[in-house]
């Protein structure tokens, strides 16, 4: 009854906000949403959208892109890190590995492991806007949006000018970020680098992040081109985070990021994408280095303590970390094109995927050596290439609106998948719309899905790709600097992959047995002001989502727990408090599903009710702001995966810098 309790105390609280600016004149619905391969008006869409513009980014509480799902509501990022060190997203209850994360609408997923999808060298202040599709959107996006699809926006290069933020805090925790805006020509040019550290809020829990990303856009007429290079290098103590049986692990993950594309013609638009990323993971189960393991002969040593593993065979020595690299190679061509039949688009796109590694795949006839990562080998590999074809059709008339279309996924070994879906619109009255959606989509395994082995679980090369059928109705209320949106779904997924097995002592296998079915609530209300300088609430985001899943695994022990998030509520209101003093600040509540297990009582503790308060205070001077920024205010420490305790309060500030340049 207690999360009933808040959840309407803090509903009827932004009811009453939000009647305090119905004189405004922002028209919300007139924000255009690009993700869907025709581009849309946000009033115009059939599905349940969520868009963040940079306006929600620059006043919230949040450093990194893990912040911004984290506390802007409406998603499971289960953290084992802080400030987005290591995060896996779920979306409406769905896997870390069925989401679609995007930047400037090129995918940027890792085929070893979804565990690796966030490792983006963004932040805010490199994003423009957020937009994200709840729910199956394999007809636009291709496999893998099997729940949902994120895509990141970039801001355009526009003028010249240096934008600086540095801060610093508890455990410490230093982080600075530098920004420019240039012009060369004709080129427009956005330069960014940032550095993140921490001595850790507990035992091998500290951190070193640095990023660089550049963009460069060229426009004449109707054409424009634009290059994009991005690099992250991050390091982190992963105490517990994979098994708490030897939780002294250590994580090294860097990322390199190129792509190009280009945009011409107005009624008849073309647009073309290459891009290509490769991702370097070490990861140390017996962390290495002084103070810790140290390599003496073919032995990992600590003091009296040597790594390795101990079974009922005898003792099993540790041999060492384990070292991948994935490249993947994407391509696409697109056009689009307006008709009486209404916005017509085409998409077809190909993907190459590769990975070599010392664990991961097939045995190769030599060994390859990094010279990235230190001491990295990789003697197993895997390769494959994925073809999609996205074709889409939008139509709308009067108070009605109808999309349907289909994607067409080839590869060798799968043979052809299709990921048809339809949906419906009609406007009740002029601020009221309805909506209906039934998609399909697909999820293609992971090289950890499909080649993992380790002592106790057996690989399964020949796993399918994983199905869904979603299905969701809602309706949309638009008043001018108002929308709100409610909606229930429900998704029916099969041949998931789980590691299961038929009796307790025989070893785990990855199999396609399991079915899925996942229904639920979801609420979205978001007001914003039209007036900064003169209101007190400038802006107000809601969001709620209720999860119910049933899972069937008949006649198998499934390894995986319903640890999903049932009950997930997040306001996010934004203040002009004086003239110069603003504020920002979120409060969620989430309930989760199931339990983890305690390594040192060897009992499932189920997981406690999370409430969060984080809160960021700003004082603006001149071409500068200072600020004070808290997370977990009520300072209750929590988990979101397994028994990873994250940190209690943690205070930190700093100061905010832009200079205009001539």
């Amino acid at each position: 009854m207690a999360f009933q309790k808040y959840f309407l105390i803090a509903f009827l609280g932004f009811l009453s906000l939000t009647s305090y600016g119905q004189n405004d004149t922002v028209n919300l619905a007139e924000v255009k949403v690009s993700s869907l391969g025709n581009e849309t008006v946000f009033k115009g869409t059939t599905q349940f959208i969520q868009v963040i513009p940079s306006k929600t980014l620059s006043g919230a509480p949040v450093t990194n892109f893990e912040d911004i799902l984290q506390q802007l509501g409406g998603f499971d990022l289960r953290q084992r890190g802080v400030f987005g060190m290591q995060a896996d997203l779920s979306i409406r209850g769905g896997t870390y590995d069925q989401n679609l994360i995007m930047i400037n609408g090129i995918p940027v997923n890792d085929p070893q492991t979804g565990h690796n999808n966030l490792d983006l060298a963004l932040t805010p202040g490199d994003i423009s806007k957020i937009e994200v599709i709840q729910g199956p959107s394999g007809r636009w996006f291709g496999p893998n949006a099997f729940s949902g699809a994120i895509n990141i926006i970039t801001k355009k290069p526009v003028g010249n000018d240096l934008d600086l933020n540095v801060s610093g805090g508890q455990y410490g925790l230093f982080s600075a970020f530098l920004a420019g805006n240039y012009q060369t020509g004709k080129i427009r040019n956005h330069t960014s680098a940032m550095i993140r550290r921490s001595n850790g809020y507990r035992w091998d829990t500290d951190f070193k992040n640095y990023g660089f990303y550049h963009q460069s856009a060229y426009s004449h007429n109707s054409t424009t081109a634009a290059l994009q290079l991005a690099y992250q290098d991050r390091a982190y103590g992963a105490y517990g985070f994979y098994t708490t049986v030897y939780p002294d692990q250590f994580e090294h993950t860097r990322s390199f990021f190129s792509s190009l594309n280009f945009n011409t013609g107005k009624k008849v638009n073309f647009q073309g994408q290459l891009s290509w990323k490769r991702l370097f993971d070490r990861f140390d189960l017996f962390r290495q280095g002084k103070g810790w393991f140290e390599k003496q002969g073919d032995w990992y040593v600590m003091g009296a303590d040597s790594a390795g593993f101990r079974t009922p065979a005898g003792f099993f020595p540790y041999t060492g970390p384990n070292f991948h690299r994935t490249d993947v190679l994407n391509g696409n061509l697109g056009l689009h094109f307006d008709s009486k039949l209404g916005k017509s688009s085409a998409v077809f796109s190909v993907s190459n995927q590769h990975i070599l590694s010392n664990v991961l795949g097939l045995p190769m006839h030599d060994t390859i050596y990094s010279s990235v990562m230190k001491g990295g080998f990789y003697n197993h590999s895997a390769d494959r290439t994925d073809f999609n074809l996205s074709l889409n059709q939008y139509y709308s008339k009067n108070n009605f609106s109808v999309s349907l279309g289909t994607g067409i996924y080839y590869n060798w070994k799968y043979g052809t998948l299709w990921s048809p879906g339809l949906d419906f619109g009609y406007f009740i009255n002029e601020n009221l719309k309805s909506f209906l959606s039934v998609n399909q989509a697909i999820r293609i395994p992971t090289f950890t899905d499909l080649y993992y082995n380790s002592p106790g679980y057996t690989p399964n090369p020949n796993l399918k790709p994983e199905k869904v059928l979603g299905m969701e109705a809602g309706v949309k209320y638009f008043r001018r600097n108002i929308v709100t949106t409610i909606s229930i779904f429900d998704r029916m997924g099969r041949d998931l992959i789980d590691w299961v097995k038929t009796d307790p002592q025989a070893n785990w296998e990855s199999r396609n047995l399991t079915k899925l079915n996942t229904y639920g609530l979801a609420l979205s209300a978001v007001y914003d002001n039209d007036n900064p300088q003169q209101k007190f609430i400038q802006s107000i985001r809601v969001n709620y989502t209720y999860l119910q899943s049933n899972k069937s695994s008949t006649g198998y022990i499934s390894a995986y727990a319903l640890d999903y998030l049932r009950h997930d509520f997040t306001i996010f209101v934004q203040n002009k408090i004086l003239k110069k003093l603003s504020s920002g600040w979120t409060f969620s509540i989430q309930k989760r599903n199931g339990g983890y297990l305690d390594y040192q009582s060897s009992k499932v503790i189920p997981y406690e009710t999370v409430f969060l308060l984080n809160a960021k205070i700003s004082y603006a001077i001149k071409n500068a702001s200072l600020y004070v920024q808290g997370n977990n205010l009520l300072n209750r420490p929590y988990h979101e995966m397994g028994s990873v305790l994250l940190p209690g309060i943690w205070i930190f500030g700093g100061l905010q810098y832009h200079l205009p340049l001539k």
